[in-house]
């Protein structure tokens, strides 16, 4: 058994008690392979092609992962405080709010979504730039827009490049590969 997607906050009390519970029950437990962020992650491509959304510029970053959804609908510094806390985001506003536009993208925002259609402030956009920040605009409301990210972050799935070499490196940091292959009865590959 392999035990996956386990909290930080719960890995030693696995390590203590879960395994040697499973264990001693005659069920061979061949690592615990941590939750991590990045898997659970989808690319603004995919958020693109959920939306139907325009790309107003940098469309050649469309390979960054948002980590996390964050709405931008209150005040300037309301918005600092709650943007500064998230990592690798993609902030949900409206396309008149220049000022929550600005503040997202002074903080770790890798897809700024602009809801109403409504055409960015051109100091959005050249800032965007400079950041190599994918700008997405839609004709939907800010709700409906949250919604269907919400569903694309529900299918996240397992095919980027990044992902995979997140998962092979998490499996040889936490799974007894050796243990495992002798209970399959695989020989190891030689190396050469």
């Amino acid at each position: 058994m392999l035990l996956n997607d386990v909290p930080q906050k719960f890995s030693e009390t696995v390590k203590e008690f879960v395994i040697p519970f499973l264990e001693s029950h005659h069920i061979p437990v061949f690592g615990q392979i941590p939750s991590h962020s990045l898997l659970r992650s989808i690319s603004v491509r995919e958020v693109v092609n959920q939306l139907n959304a325009e790309v107003l510029c940098c469309g050649d970053r469309l390979n960054l992962m948002v980590e996390q959804l964050s709405i931008g609908a209150m005040n300037v510094n309301s918005a600092l405080r709650y943007f500064n806390r998230a990592s690798n985001m993609a902030v949900v506003t409206g396309g008149d709010r220049t000022d929550i536009q600005l503040a997202a993208l002074e903080s770790s925002t890798n897809c700024l979504i602009l809801t109403g259609h409504f055409l960015p402030n051109s100091i959005v956009i050249s800032r965007a730039e400079d950041l190599e920040v994918p700008v997405l605009s839609v004709d939907l409301d800010t709700l409906t827009t949250v919604e269907l990210v919400d569903k694309a972050f529900d299918r996240a799935r397992f095919s980027e490049t990044i992902k995979v070499e997140c998962i092979q490196q998490l499996f040889k940091q936490h799974v007894d590969v050796d243990r495992l292959l002798d209970r399959l009865e695989i020989k190891p590959p030689v190396a050469l």
